[in-house]
Parts: C-alpha cells; sequence; structure tokens
C-alpha cells in the first residue's frame, strides 16, 4: 500500500469499505439487476459518454486548485482520459465512441442525445463538488470515483467488470470487443492509487481526514443518485 501514515491508511480503508458498499445501495442493485436490450445499452452508453465528459471538467476544477504534486499526478491521469492511452492508442472517449459502434451510434447520436434531467442535475452537483470545495475535498470527490471502479477494491468486480458480463450475457456482445468496458475494467485500478499517494503526502491532520471523508461519502451520495437515475431511465425503455 502507498499510504505511509497512519491516519492516511484508516482514511483509505473507509473509503474502500465506502466503495464496496455502493454496490448493496438501491440505485446500484437496480442498475444492475435492469436487464439490457437494445435501446437501454444504447441510452446507457450515451448517458455514459456524457458521464466521461462531466469527469474531465470536474478533474479539471480539482487540479486547478491542487497544490504542484498533486497536479502532477492529475496531469498524467488525465493524459491518458484526453490525449492518449498507450494500451489502446486512443484517448478514453475515443475509446468509448468505438465500443459504441457495437450498438450501433455515432459520435453524432452522442452530439444530438438529450442528457436524463437527474443524470444532468447529479453533473452539475460533481462540478460544484470539484469547483467549490477545498481542494483536498474536492481531489477526494473525483478520486473515490476511481476507487469505486478498481477490482482491486471491491468484492465481485468492479462496475466495468460487472457491466461488461451485462453486455455479454444479455445482449450478446463479444466480449473481445468491448474495448471501452474491458480497458476501464483494468485501467481503474492504476487510477484508483491516485487517491493512495494524494493521502500519504498530505493527510496528517483529524482536518485533512474528516475533508477526504467529506469528499468521498458526499460523492457517492451523487453516484447512487446517478446510477438510479440511469436504472429509471433504462426501464422506460423496451
Amino acid at each position: 500500500m502507498i499510504a505511509a501514515n497512519t491516519r492516511a491508511a484508516e482514511t483509505l480503508a473507509e473509503i474502500n469499505a465506502m466503495a464496496n458498499a455502493q454496490f448493496e445501495s438501491p440505485e446500484f442493485r437496480q442498475l444492475l439487476g435492469t436487464r439490457f436490450t437494445r435501446e437501454r445499452a444504447r441510452f446507457f452508453t450515451i448517458q455514459m459518454g456524457r458521464y466521461v465528459a462531466n469527469r474531465r471538467d470536474c478533474w479539471g476544477f480539482a487540479q486547478g486548485a491542487s497544490p504542484l504534486d498533486v497536479k502532477r499526478l492529475i496531469w498524467a491521469h488525465e493524459q491518458e482520459e484526453l490525449v492518449l492511452d498507450p494500451e489502446v492508442g486512443m484517448d478514453h472517449f475515443t475509446l468509448a465512441t468505438r465500443e459504441a459502434e457495437l450498438l450501433g451510434l455515432t459520435e453524432q447520436d452522442f452530439e444530438d442525445a438529450d442528457v436524463h434531467p437527474a443524470c444532468q442535475a447529479a453533473f452539475y452537483a460533481w462540478i460544484h463538488l470539484a469547483k467549490d470545495r477545498p481542494w483536498l475535498e474536492a481531489v477526494a470527490t473525483c478520486s473515490v470515483l476511481e476507487v469505486r471502479n478498481s477490482g482491486a477494491v471491491i468484492q465481485g468486480g468492479s462496475l466495468s467488470s460487472r457491466i461488461k458480463r451485462k453486455f455479454v450475457d444479455e445482449l450478446g456482445l463479444p466480449a473481445e470487443q468491448l474495448i471501452n468496458t474491458g480497458r476501464h475494467s483494468v485501467a481503474d485500478e492504476a487510477h484508483a492509487t491516485l487517491l493512495q499517494q494524494v493521502l500519504a503526502a498530505h493527510v496528517h491532520t483529524a482536518s485533512d481526514q474528516a475533508a477526504v471523508l467529506r469528499g468521498a461519502r458526499e460523492s457517492y451520495i451523487l453516484d447512487r443518485a446517478f446510477r438510479g437515475a440511469l436504472a429509471a431511465g433504462m426501464a422506460a425503455l423496451e
């Protein structure tokens, strides 16, 4: 474990427990219990495209307020997302749109589609946390979502790996062509270590710890709201 001091280790353990608890929430249970049809998968994929764009906004706001060492960590993280992930030869938004072609979606479909109102509300709220909270809390609101998608942390598999199984089992999509969900099933294990590094370097006091945990709790509330919105939107489709 990268976290070197006791307070940082305790903070990380509590966040890992929160991340696992997300999957026991009604919203996550509803999402993962909703059977994917082609139209539901198309809705899910487009809304997730907007989620990815929102992540870029939020990480940018958090980076702007952070000290230099944390800026460097975020910069490296965002280079994969925005510029080039050398493991797949493209940025992660392009990766998502390439996978969406399996569902007959185009880049224009992503541009033209409406954002579900409840999803949009969650996006605005995440931006508020990243832009208006102190830097340590803001970084926590962003990075805990990577922790929640880390197969090294989540018992039973990360969210991306579970969604990938649903695409394969319920839609019959070829696993080897699910390049986006497949990549994030692996990449977010590495991305989750960003938080460990920040905790080790910057969580030394009870106040530091409280800020990180406050950011984690509030981001996970929004995460539940967003997943519930995805589930509701899919349930309204055949």
